[in-house]
């Protein structure tokens, strides 16, 4: 699977953006356009989705917070979203949406959650948030379903999916002499980039 969709609203210097994406993509643009901002909106998936160390309001306040990733022309509609399509050649089979705002010491706080499953030309809702739950709970708009194993079973292959996204920076330097650089848990610098490319099963 890989995301065949990328939409973005509010988020950092992107105020509206709709990426269909191929197997491969390339980025490009000079510093400061949002090359970065861009990939930061998957690891903030990615990190919310984790189950050590993640969740929303960790991700959020790795990042400074929810007004440092809003976008400053956001005007009408303050609140923050993302939107991804997973799926493969064939097209999505899943459809991944998040949206939030901030409320008390600039945590997030759920606006909308939505989880859609395709099958064939039909599509199932499989999550809409706010509920009922929400409603009499509004504590519960702190977190999302997607990191709470009891509440994401109908759709844990896409926190599973999401939580296997990697971002990588390859620093040739530690990429050849691995051993000589203190270890990161995820790896961000290629330390062990040969290694999986040759654990990497064929296709």
């Amino acid at each position: 699977m890989r995301i065949t969709r990328l939409k973005l609203e509010n988020w950092k210097n992107f105020q509206s953006i709709d990426i269909p994406l191929r197997a491969r993509a390339f980025f490009l643009g000079p510093n400061a356009s949002g090359k970065s901002n861009l990939l930061d909106a998957l690891r903030f998936l990615r990190d919310v989705a984790a189950t050590q160390g993640g969740g929303l309001q960790s991700a959020a306040a790795r990042r400074g917070g929810v007004r440092a990733l809003r976008c400053l022309a956001a005007r009408r509609t303050p609140d923050i979203a993302l939107e991804v399509e997973i799926g493969d050649d064939d097209g999505a089979q899943w459809r991944y949406g998040l949206a939030f705002k901030h409320g008390k010491d600039d945590r997030p706080v759920i606006t909308r959650e939505s989880v859609t499953q395709f099958c064939g030309v039909e599509e199932k809702v499989v999550l809409a948030r706010p509920d009922d739950g929400d409603a009499a709970d509004p504590e519960r708009l702190s977190e999302t379903h997607l990191e709470q194993i009891s509440a994401n079973r109908d759709f844990r292959e896409i926190a599973e999916f999401l939580r296997s996204v990697s971002y990588l920076h390859a620093v040739p330097q530690i990429i050849r002499a691995p051993g000589r650089f203190q270890p990161e848990p995820d790896d961000p610098f290629g330390g062990r980039l040969l290694a999986r490319i040759g654990e990497t099963a064929k296709k």
